[in-house]
């Protein structure tokens, strides 16, 4: 997958509770580029719809 800032990366994903949690990193390295969660169900409450990014980091190396 190609992450926010346009690097090549291995994501892995985990999906609970609504949200949609996704480490990704260089396969060749292991380094942490960059951590999202983005909403898996609406929050009417909150405005959210079903594919929001909540939040996202990017590290660079």
């Amino acid at each position: 997958m190609t992450d926010r800032l346009g690097r090549r990366g291995q994501a892995y994903v985990n999906d609970s509770r609504g949200v949609r949690r996704m480490l990704i990193m260089d396969p060749g390295t292991g380094a942490v580029l960059g951590l999202e969660s983005t909403l898996t169900a609406p929050e009417p409450a909150f405005g959210a719809e079903e594919g929001d990014v909540m939040s996202y980091s990017a590290w660079m190396r």
